[in-house]
């Protein structure tokens, strides 16, 4: 039975993909016109010519590098901003407010503000990490809230000192979700970072590739960066969603 389950995990995901693959194809071929929607085939063969692109890979490095540096700013100050919330109910107070304005900030005019007062390199990055720090926060706060307050008592009563008791036993506690929250983020930041540097016109980034391509009508080159960031997103999400399965099994 098991071993169905998981022929079926597989079998399932191929299936939808197909399924994707087939409606695509047969819109393209009803609407006939490679500038509104191109073929699969035409996809593809854009998808592999890029991926023997120099420019290519130069694009997907700086804004990849973008993405980390995005990333690793919002993630530290939600996961700093979220420990101080759960441990102090002053503190979760002052940020809430915070929080949600964060959460409510419209992005293309952050982008438009931002462009005035920094430049087409920097504001990517700070849009990017301000989007995604309140979402980083909400999971990681979630995480530590949902702890067995009980197991952390019992480490007090045997001794353990705050910090101790913070790292080997709620931290650990809360990894798994954590992780969870990190693959999506990092999906999620490198999504937002493609839009903000569209937006910009960032210099070397995928967002300029998919601007180029939307000037000359470059369809097939457009929906072929689509597709590499699709399956950046899946890859990233996957690895981390397994690390984090892995991480509670070993803590049981």
């Amino acid at each position: 039975m098991k071993k169905f389950n998981k022929l079926l995990n597989l079998i399932l995901p191929l299936l939808t993909i197909f399924v994707i693959a087939l409606i695509w194809q047969i819109s393209s071929r009803s609407i006939d016109n490679q500038y509104i929607l191109p073929s699969v085939e035409s996809t593809l063969n854009e998808f592999f010519l890029q991926l023997s692109s120099t420019e290519f890979y130069r694009a997907l490095f700086f804004t990849l590098l973008r993405s980390l540096i995005a990333f690793a700013t919002s993630f530290v100050l939600a996961f700093a901003l979220a420990v101080l919330s759960v441990k102090n109910k002053c503190v979760k107070s002052l940020i809430a407010p915070l929080i949600s304005i964060m959460r409510a900030l419209p992005t293309i005019a952050i982008v438009l503000l931002l462009l005035f007062w920094t430049n087409s390199q920097i504001a990517p990055i700070v849009v990017t990490a301000l989007v995604v720090l309140p979402t980083s926060f909400t999971h990681i706060e979630s995480a530590f809230r949902s702890l067995d307050k009980t197991v952390s008592e019992a480490g007090e009563v045997d001794g353990a000192n705050t910090f101790q008791v913070f790292m080997r036993v709620e931290f650990a506690q809360a990894l798994p979700l954590i992780l969870n929250a990190i693959g999506g983020g990092i999906s999620l930041n490198f999504k937002l970072m493609v839009a903000a540097e569209v937006l910009s016109q960032t210099a070397n980034s995928i967002g300029l590739l998919l601007n180029t391509a939307k000037v000359y009508f470059e369809m097939a080159q457009m929906m072929a960066i689509v597709l590499v960031a699709v399956i950046f997103g899946v890859i990233i999400e996957s690895i981390f969603d397994y690390i984090a399965k892995k991480t509670g099994e070993w803590k049981n």
